[in-house]
């Protein structure tokens, strides 16, 4: 891309707008859009030279646009709004895989960088690019380099091995420069802290412009001479670096940033209106399609043993070819109707972005979770992750469990059966369940080191279901009573009569 500004014995003024973090608020982009497009044409006006930049995350799996398309619907909106560069965000890619990146890029009509985004030493992922060479007047060159953030080392799960950013980046800049950039801009999603490294650690980086912590910062921050810049989050503001380089060197004299907030009456842009409404009938198209047939209506029950629990514990444990499945209740809104299931229907029943796993666990570990699955701490408990829903019971598959929910200070679980075998404690079991069932904060499954076999990253519990109810359709209702309540009468507390 490129654009000559200046002449070749004024100062040559550049002005670039950015956003990060605005994860899918879609009533706040196409109102964002209006202002940022006034911004850049009275930019336009003074005679500076105008970019229109994002440091990742504008899209959300949270909306059905992304959710259902993976990604690949969202692009349009951005292109509507005239954007000139991204930096890849983790909100697709890491819930979708790398693999989705290509679909995005290849309906992005700016570059996507991610110079970090690779197997070690191996080539970027399709769609990506690690660098963007943008002419200035006069000759001269702005370089721009894109980094993401590595998410501590999850990318492993999706087969590839983050080299270190800082290094990545010195050995851009050290490029960039040779290929005759005068100025250096990494685009970045690193978060706030890591771009604070880069500043400290490399030299030749004249400006950061960042994303992922949802940091705000008003004026900018200057570290170890290098202006860092960042615009909040969820499209409520907008961010403007001024820059003011030498005609004749290309060296930068001046740069500021400001963080300007969009006016609560701007309209919205009606040309992102209309690419939200395109890709809303996208969506729709798609989510009509047919998976299968319901013999009958599946029920729903955070707390209890449910027909819609039972198929997707199925479902998994056949995935992965596994002894026995649980899944968290939490994961599914509501019950599913019989007879003909479309692809919407089972998106707006089952959430849930969870990835299907593989565990070699001892029969030990598998009655703790189960314990823990009936511990109101935790089957009520409310994780950000679960949007609004409680975690739930685990609904399981190839086991039938006996429990007492009224005991005082004794196990609640009495007997588990798999196999018509009582559960050994030290033997092995080839357990299926998602990732959401391990979560550290709570979560019912704890693995320890190489348990776990096999991680299907980045196939979701979703297409997990649909898969399994194309091959049985028409479903019959999964096979009850698994969970079976032996409860004695409700213990009576201390002076109750």
């Amino acid at each position: 891309m490129t654009s000559q500004i200046g002449r070749a014995n004024e100062l040559i003024h550049i002005s670039i707008f950015h956003t990060n973090d605005m994860h899918g608020r879609l009533d706040a982009i196409a109102r964002l859009s209006t202002y940022a497009r006034k911004l850049r044409e009275d930019a336009q006006e003074e005679g500076r030279g105008v970019f229109f930049w994002d440091a990742g995350d504008a899209a959300d799996r949270r909306i059905q646009i992304c959710s259902v398309t993976k990604g690949s619907a969202f692009p349009p909106i951005l292109n509507s709004m005239g954007y000139t560069l991204q930096a890849m965000g983790n909100a697709i890619s890491l819930t979708y895989g790398p693999q989705s990146m290509a679909e995005v890029a290849a309906r992005s009509e700016f570059p996507i960088l991610a110079a970090n985004c690779r197997d070690g030493d191996g080539p970027l992922v399709e769609g990506l690019k690690e660098i963007e060479l943008i002419s200035l007047a006069n000759g001269m060159l702005m370089g721009v380099i894109g980094l993401t953030t590595p998410w501590g080392n999850f990318y492993e799960l999706l087969g590839l091995r983050f080299p270190d950013f800082r290094e990545v980046t010195q050995r851009l800049v050290s490029q960039l420069r040779a290929d005759g950039a005068s100025l250096v801009v990494v685009l970045s999603h690193l978060g706030l802290e890591d771009d604070r490294r880069l500043a400290d650690e490399i030299t030749g980086i004249d400006l950061i412009i960042g994303g992922h912590s949802h940091d705000r910062l008003t004026n900018g921050e200057v570290r170890n001479g290098v202006l860092i810049a960042q615009a909040g989050e969820y499209a409520k503001a907008i961010g403007r670096v001024d820059l003011t380089l030498d005609p004749h060197t290309g060296g930068k004299i001046s740069s500021t940033a400001n963080v300007l907030d969009v006016p609560d009456d701007v309209p919205i842009d009606q040309a992102v209106l209309s690419a939200i409404s395109a890709a809303e009938e996208e969506v729709e198209e798609f989510m009509a399609q047919p998976i299968g047939d319901l013999a009958v209506s599946l029920d729903h029950d955070y707390f209890r043993e449910c027909d819609i629990g039972n198929l997707a514990a199925d479902a998994l444990r056949a995935r992965m070819s596994a002894e026995i499945s649980m899944v968290s209740g939490g994961q599914f809104r509501h019950a599913l109707e019989g007879g003909i299931l479309t692809l919407g229907q089972l998106d707006a029943a089952c959430f849930s972005t969870a990835n299907p796993w593989l565990s070699e666990v001892r029969g030990g570990q598998i009655l703790e979770a189960l314990e823990r699955g009936l511990d109101p701490s935790i089957t009520q408990a409310k994780p950000p992750s679960y949007r609004g829903a409680p975690i739930g019971i685990p609904q399981i598959s190839g086991m039938l469990v006996e429990y007492d929910s009224n005991t005082l200070g004794e196990p609640r679980v009495r007997r588990a059966v798999i196999q018509g075998q009582i559960v050994e404690p030290n033997r092995l079991y080839r357990l299926a369940h998602t990732d959401a069932e391990t979560m550290p904060e709570v979560g019912y499954l704890e693995l320890e080191d190489g348990q776990t076999i096999e991680q299907e990253v980045p196939t979701i519990l979703r297409e997990v279901i649909a898969d399994y109810v194309r091959l049985h359709s028409p479903l019959p209702v999964p096979q009850r009573g698994r969970w079976i309540s032996i409860s004695s009468p409700k213990h009576k507390e201390k002076g109750e009569s």
